[in-house]
């Protein structure tokens, strides 16, 4: 994705690279005006857990797509973590997403093992653990966002770098974004990044928030293919496409997809007056166009969970295409957790509307629709 690397003493020659990456400088948005409505919250029982029920959806570069591209995403009940391979390493003949994919799938792994200990690690430990442990694996380093769930109402969140995550709200006015983390960087197209000895510390570099939750709020996570090219508010399209008048979700993956493949068509727009392209005027620089690269994108809402459910965590499971015919009661639209493209991505307008996806019918085992 980006093509500037960290690497200590070496800034100025990190200029030269930095260009071309793919951050995004211009400022995100905080949210709206207040909400007037009283905050309806969700209240947590003796037998009642809550969980994330999300789902993500991963473009590749066009030209990486044959190696999976260089974001990752690996995701649990109580966790979402993106993280977005810095692509100046591919110049040194290093695979950067070897390292991302590995940092992802340690981080989930690590905190589903601690959250059961008296003292489980911070967030911040748990991610410079896994950074130290990738690192030893692979050369690489990525930006990083992690989402953790603490209670029902509560997130504990982490940011390193120009990857991202926005929280959004259904009033009575419509959806709001009442708010999206800011890029960390050290100038423009120059993210905080790690990798080991390679990059920054955790502890040094990461963005720490808690955050409040409503009922019904809507969570979304990105790498900068997303936010170079679309700003928080301008996802409400898509969430609004499947979004109840109870205000939930029919279809995460569908909401990932619609955002996702939005990005990936204004990336490539060389005409798009894009977030990138602004921000890259902020600093003087002539920019026009989108930026097509690497596009993940989380969608999730809080859910209430029994004790006795089984706790899941999902790391990427490459498909060729795009299934129209949903195959278990989890979604109607893709059934993997991670659902990442290897093949053509079609327009957004060829997803199916909310009143086509409830009224499919079901699908038999054999893959026929049931009379």
């Amino acid at each position: 994705m980006k093509s500037s690397i960290l690497r200590q003493g070496h800034f100025f020659s990190l200029l030269l690279l930095s260009w071309t990456c793919c951050c995004c400088f211009f400022v995100a948005v905080h949210g709206s005006a207040p909400v007037a409505e009283s905050p309806e919250l969700l209240e947590e029982t003796s037998s009642e857990t809550f969980k994330f029920v999300h789902k993500t959806v991963i473009i590749p570069h066009d030209q990486k797509k044959h190696r999976g591209g260089e974001d990752a995403a690996a995701t649990s009940d109580q966790l979402l973590v993106v993280a977005d391979g810095v692509g100046g390493w591919a110049n040194k003949g290093v695979n950067p997403g070897l390292y991302s994919r590995l940092l992802t799938k340690t981080i989930v792994e690590m905190f589903e093992k601690d959250k059961e200990k008296q003292s489980p690690l911070s967030l911040s430990e748990i991610v410079e653990q896994a950074n130290q442990y990738a690192a030893s694996q692979h050369l690489g380093s990525a930006t990083c966002t992690a989402v953790r769930l603490t209670g029902p109402n509560t997130l504990q969140t982490l940011n390193i770098g120009d990857s991202g995550y926005s929280i959004h709200r259904r009033t009575s006015s419509g959806l709001n974004v009442v708010f999206a983390s800011e890029p960390g960087q050290k100038q423009f197209n120059f993210p905080h990044q790690i990798g080991g000895k390679y990059g920054d510390v955790v502890a040094e570099v990461a963005d720490h928030h808690t955050h409040s939750l409503q009922k019904g709020d809507i969570l979304v996570v990105y790498s900068d293919g997303v936010s170079d090219n679309l700003h928080p508010q301008e996802y409400h399209e898509c969430i609004d496409r499947y979004l109840t008048a109870d205000g939930i979700v029919v279809s995460y993956s569908l909401v990932a997809d619609c955002i996702a493949r939005q990005a990936y068509v204004l990336g490539k727009d060389k005409q798009f007056d894009s977030p990138f392209a602004q921000g890259a005027r902020l600093v003087g620089k002539r920019y026009m166009g989108g930026k097509h690269d690497d596009i993940t994108v989380t969608v999730a809402q809080v859910a209430r969970s029994s004790h006795n459910d089984s706790s899941s965590k999902s790391v990427p499971s490459p498909s060729s295409a795009p299934s129209n015919q949903p195959e278990d009661e989890d979604d109607p639209h893709y059934t993997e957790s991670i659902f990442i493209y290897t093949g053509p991505v079609p327009s957004k307008e060829d997803l199916p509307s909310m009143e086509e996806v409830l009224h499919r019918k079901p699908v038999s085992a054999m893959g026929e629709e049931e009379l």
